[in-house]
């Protein structure tokens, strides 16, 4: 039985503990806290709704990018039916409708750029996991946890908030990535295995080149920010302090 509020028994035939139950996890008013603390691992793909489903970002596909979706005919597939194997690994391959205009085509690209960031793995299923432990585990201390960050605000009403913003999907998917720092850094390559000319911040040359520092510690991204907020209006902020 699933805690959905779209594939459940009838009310009259559940019990009073079990209505107690999914009336506290949310169901019947959209998507609960407990559906949102599971998360999907992704293996094959062949689980999880390409388009419909939360599993390579905190938001569905299709809500990022309507327009692609309303072109897509593989609509309510799963992922592992949007690509290919070959003796090279997996391929993705997308289909449309028709032939995309040049805005169209950017936003493909984007939507591409973040497929990029996942790994399907042949022969394996995928599971779901509790993000409310770094094991993926479920306890009641966990959850408990969740209920208290909700009603005091977390970095999850960030991440809400975020995908509600009013900028272009090129805009949102990099400060996603800033978030989550998953920018290639020198450091985020280093950590990696990949070899570079030197760890320091391609921009000032001074310090190891994190997400943190090119973005908000760097002298050089420092003056770019205060043009910005003089171009909107906004006093100036002391470096460490925006």
């Amino acid at each position: 039985m699933e805690i959905n509020g779209t594939n459940h028994t009838r009310s009259c035939y559940q019990s009073w503990w079990w209505r107690d139950l999914v009336n506290f996890c949310g169901e019947g008013e959209g998507v609960g806290w407990f559906q949102q603390a599971l998360v999907w691992n992704i293996r094959s793909g062949n689980s999880v709704r390409f388009w419909e489903d939360s599993w390579i970002v905190d938001n569905k596909l299709k809500d990022i990018y309507p327009r692609l979706f309303s072109l897509s005919v593989n609509q309510g597939m799963i992922v592992g039916q949007f690509g290919f194997w070959d003796d090279y690994g997996w391929h993705w391959n997308l289909n449309w409708r028709r032939g995309r205009f040049q805005w169209e085509s950017v936003m493909e690209e984007e939507l591409l750029s973040i497929l990029s960031t996942g790994v399907l793995h042949r022969g394996s299923k995928d599971f779901i996991t509790w993000r409310g432990d770094a094991k993926g585990v479920f306890s009641v201390k966990s959850a408990y946890s969740i209920l208290v960050d909700q009603r005091n605000g977390s970095d999850n009403d960030v991440f809400k908030l975020h995908w509600k913003a009013k900028a272009l999907p090129k805009v949102l998917i990099t400060a996603w990535r800033i978030l989550l720092d998953k920018i290639p850094t020198s450091k985020n390559l280093i950590s990696r295995g990949v070899d570079t000319n030197s760890p320091l911040c391609a921009l000032c040359n001074l310090s190891e080149e994190s997400t943190q520092h090119l973005f908000m510690d760097c002298d050089v991204a420092y003056r770019v920010w205060m043009l910005c907020f003089r171009w909107i209006g906004i006093g100036s902020s002391k470096q460490g302090h925006m």
